[in-house]
């Protein structure tokens, strides 16, 4: 989070902003990041910052996987092995975590 912050700052600055009113994210499923750990965080490094009392919106994307044999596209929750055939699969998505949007005034 404190990556995510020092971005967050760094465009709010180069904008001239006087405040960070909504930070959105892109986290996905298998990104290895809680999310109540993240919101801590957010609440923690946000403090006496000019995103003290910004909102943080949290978008969850799936793991989703493009199978190695038959190109079938699918959504897991956790292995990447193709619904439709059994093989191999490689993940296409729902391993990101993404700043998506970031609102200043």
């Amino acid at each position: 989070m404190m990556s995510i912050m020092d971005i967050v700052l760094k465009t709010a600055e180069e904008e001239q902003a006087k405040s960070v009113s909504r930070i959105s994210l892109e986290v996905g499923a298998k990104s290895g990041v809680v999310v109540d750990a993240l919101e801590f965080a957010f609440d923690m490094v946000s403090r006496e910052t000019i995103a003290e009392n910004a909102v943080l919106d949290i978008e969850y994307v799936p793991l989703k996987g493009e199978c190695l044999s038959c190109g079938c596209l699918f959504e897991s929750k956790e292995f990447l092995i193709c619904s439709k055939c059994g093989n191999f699969a490689r993940a296409i998505s729902g391993q990101e975590l993404n700043i998506k949007s970031i609102e200043v005034k």
